[in-house]
């Protein structure tokens, strides 16, 4: 049952898209659209030309905003660009910052390791305790210290490739400011 009202809807929506293309289609052969360009054809044909000299100045006023209105639109487009820059920047320095303090929670964990160690060995090397458990606590202890050296290390390559990128942007935008200021 529910199969076949999912066709019946499916069916009515198909017919309704068709006929409403159908109709659209009818109606908008009979609505004639100007066609509108950058420049007319008919401006720049032979006609313009025969226009005399007195009757040019209001299309000399209207090609000099035009000319305006465009050299407004590149330097938006500038600004935009800087704009985006600048955000990205930002986005790359709060990076930076979340990679420092990872660096810091992971210099803290190396730190606290050294000092398990080092218990450890001063317990060993005076023959307190198990040996053999000694032995064993200590390699646990020393391993773990060098998957925190590993993340220390691939930290500090993400901080180094961030920051370079963000000297990279910060010239960047040093160039596009000056784009911007000049226009």
């Amino acid at each position: 049952m529910k199969r076949l009202l999912f066709i019946i809807l499916t069916l009515v929506v198909v017919i309704s898209f068709t006929g409403g293309c159908a109709t659209m289609n009818a109606t908008m052969n009979k609505i004639s659209v100007p066609k509108i360009t950058g420049g007319s054809e008919e401006s720049d044909s032979g006609l313009y030309r025969k226009v005399p000299a007195s009757m040019r100045a209001d299309v000399k006023e209207a090609e000099f905003d035009l000319k305006r209105a465009k050299a407004n639109a590149l330097m938006a487009d500038e600004k935009l660009t800087l704009s985006e820059m600048q955000k990205e920047r930002e986005i790359l320095r709060n990076k930076y910052a979340r990679y420092d303090k990872t660096l810091a929670e992971v210099l803290i964990k190396k730190a606290d390791i050294g000092v398990e160690i080092k218990k450890m060995e001063a317990i060993d090397n005076s023959n307190l305790g198990d040996r053999a458990s000694n032995i064993k606590t200590i390699a646990n202890l020393k391993t773990k210290q060098l998957g925190i050296e590993s993340d220390e290390i691939e930290i500090k390559a993400d901080m180094e490739m961030t920051n370079l990128r963000i000297k990279e942007l910060t010239k960047l935008i040093v160039a596009q400011e000056k784009k911007v200021q000049k226009k």
